[in-house]
Parts: structure tokens; C-alpha cells; sequence
């Protein structure tokens, strides 16, 4: 059965942050400075490319995390957190401290990694996917 989908990179040193934090991987938010076009559906599988090697998580091609896209809400607007999710709680460390400023941020509910990776061929958009998208894009799958 053919399922849309979001695929989205995440830092390596991102995925292992936030597995590291007891809790977390239930529901963490990943930042992103892109629009989405069209919007993120929210409640659909959500493949994750561990990306920025040399690290141990990075499989290059292949989407070895997943989980469901909770919700997308904007960046702090203005002030000390502009362009930081309003609760730094709910990101990895290491994103936290390290990244942004980004527009939205986008949940991840239920984060964990694949035991066995999918392809990019694996997967199918309006628009021919010939290489791992650099922001949170809507496709489709079969499951």
C-alpha cells in the first residue's frame, strides 16, 4: 500500500544526542530552515538520513532512524531565543547548544532506529528523488 511519508536529514551527533536522553527519543524536535512545499502532514511515518559523517551512525544512501511527525511549530520569534525552539527541553543537547537559528521545528514522536535501512529508491515524489533531500520533504512509500 503506497503511504505518504516525510523524509528528513539529522545529524549523526543529533540522533545519538537525543537517544542519549532518557525520554527524549518519545518525542524530540529536529530544526529546519526550509519551507515545506507542500506542508509536513503530520501523523505520517517520518524517515530520517543520519547525515554529516564520519560518524558510526552514517549509512550514506539510506535512511536508518524513523519515527511519526507529531507536530511542526515556528521558531521563537524575537528575544534571547529567536530562532530556537521555545523549549529547550525538547531538543537534543547538542542541537540545543549548537544549532539554529531555524524556522520551524518539526516532532518526532517515537524516535528509534531501523533495524534494517531503506533505500533513497525506496522511496517516490512528484518531483524524481536522485539524491538524499537536504530539508524535511513529502514522499511516498509502500508499505
Amino acid at each position: 500500500m503506497i503511504r505518504p511519508v516525510v523524509l528528513a536529514p539529522v545529524p549523526c551527533v543529533h540522533l545519538e544526542s537525543a537517544n542519549s536522553v532518557p525520554g527524549l527519543s518519545a518525542s524530540v524536535f529536529f530544526g529546519s530552515s526550509h519551507e515545506a512545499d507542500p506542508p509536513l502532514p503530520i501523523g505520517v511515518p517520518v524517515f530520517i538520513y543520519a547525515s554529516i559523517p564520519p560518524h558510526a551512525l552514517f549509512k550514506p544512501g539510506q535512511f536508518s532512524w524513523t519515527g511519526t511527525l507529531a507536530s511542526v511549530v515556528r521558531a521563537v520569534a524575537s528575544g534571547p531565543r529567536s530562532g530556537k525552539h521555545p523549549d529547550p527541553a525538547r531538543r537534543p543537547p547538542t542541537a540545543e547548544a549548537k544549532d539554529g537559528p531555524f524556522l520551524y521545528f518539526w516532532e518526532v514522536q517515537n524516535l528509534e532506529q531501523l533495524a534494517t535501512p531503506r533505500r533513497l529508491g525506496d522511496f517516490k515524489s512528484k518531483t524524481s528523488i536522485n539524491e538524499v533531500p537536504r530539508w524535511p520533504v513529502v514522499a511516498e512509500a509502500d508499505f
